[in-house]
């Protein structure tokens, strides 16, 4: 696993959601512009009569018929993992909290509890962290979350 301070977690995850969605919104363009080009359609023979050897008349119906014209996007990221967690201390400069993911030691004896962390960015919330950390929600600044 890992160990990481708590901003660039949260960085690290606002950055990817943002980049999920950019990435849905550039597929969607392509698609958009390969269906203008045409290049796809459905060829459908279709009876005039409700007879079995009745004509058929040709049918081409473009494929852009059927694709959704909603844009698609990513409304929710949701992490939640068990950590331990500790203050670095950097001299000339503000304590760092870090958040320990490595699997803990197999002493029964010293383990130290694991705490389970909630982290949830909401595209109505513009991407802004809800931080829980053992069902309690915590304030984060938003200075650690942007």
């Amino acid at each position: 696993m890992a160990e990481c301070s708590f901003d660039q977690l949260l960085f690290a995850l606002r950055v990817s959601v943002e980049a999920a969605n950019d990435g849905l919104r550039r597929r969607r363009g392509l698609h958009y512009e390969h269906d203008r080009a045409g290049n796809e359609a459905l060829h459908v023979d279709i009876p005039r009569g409700p007879r079995d050897d009745a004509t058929l008349d040709s049918v081409v119906i473009p494929m852009s018929w059927f694709r959704d014209p909603r844009l698609p996007q990513v409304t929710e990221l949701s992490v939640a993992f068990d950590c331990r967690l500790r203050y670095e201390r950097v001299r000339g400069a503000a304590d760092a909290l870090i958040i320990d993911m490595n699997p803990p030691p197999p002493r029964w004896f010293r383990r130290r509890p694991l705490h389970r962390m909630v982290i949830r960015f909401r595209a109505a919330d513009a991407w802004r962290a809800d931080v829980s950390l053992d069902g309690r929600p915590v304030v984060v600044s938003q200075a650690g979350a942007s």
